[in-house]
């Protein structure tokens, strides 16, 4: 886990249900602003995921993503409103089985990484978010299937570690270097990697401001 708030709370969130010995829930959201008003709708966007996946105990992770942004949109008062207003999400959320070494995933405008057998493969999401009028008022997502063999890594992320600006040309760090970063420590282990995850954000910034939220939610399976 790495948990960098912009402010002292956070809109990026992450999340976990376990709804058996074997099959468990993760998600990490990026809610629109941060601080306080971040925190408040990722606060919403947590209960109404409790609330969903213990009444669809055997979902799929495309069809609690269409709930959950009925829900939040209807909790938000946002239906009727012109195209483009109203506040939401983007978020990954993958179901994992541990019987049948299995991954379901599904996300909105966010993609999930899986590194197998060294390389990176990615998964993007819907490019339609949760909540707000941006799109659809029912909005339908996709569920990506994959097998994974024991000892393969999931990552989860918001776009505040690739978004932020800093080096010795002020620069965004970028999707490519942060994918990088990735396969140049895929040696070490979960611990010890978001350890390194953390400094190297902390040196990348070096004076600059923060910029935004960073989440990253790393899983060996």
């Amino acid at each position: 886990m790495l948990n960098r708030p912009k402010d002292t709370v956070s809109g990026d969130f992450h999340w976990f249900h376990r709804a058996s010995d074997d099959v468990c829930w993760v998600a990490a959201a990026d809610c629109t602003g941060h601080g306080l008003p971040g925190a408040m709708m990722a606060a919403i966007g947590c209960s109404i995921l409790n609330d969903i996946v213990q009444q669809h105990p055997d979902g799929d992770p495309a069809t609690l993503l269409s709930l959950l942004s009925d829900r939040l949109t209807r909790t938000m008062h946002q239906s009727g409103q012109r195209k483009g207003a109203g506040d939401g999400m983007d978020i990954a959320l993958c179901r994992i089985d541990r019987a049948q070494r299995e991954v379901l995933f599904a996300g909105a405008y966010r993609p999930m990484y899986w590194l197998h057998g060294g390389e990176l493969n990615i998964l993007n999401g819907d490019r339609k978010p949760i909540g707000g009028n941006h799109h659809d008022a029912e909005r339908k997502f996709s569920t990506h299937r994959i097998v994974y063999a024991p000892g393969d890594r999931i990552y989860l992320f918001s776009d505040g570690y690739a978004d932020q600006f800093g080096g010795p040309e002020r620069k965004k760090f970028m999707v490519a270097r942060f994918n990088r970063m990735l396969l140049e420590h895929q040696q070490l282990n979960m611990q010890a990697q978001g350890q390194r995850f953390s400094e190297l954000f902390t040196e990348w910034k070096g004076q600059e401001e923060q910029v935004d939220d960073v989440c990253i939610v790393g899983l060996q399976v």
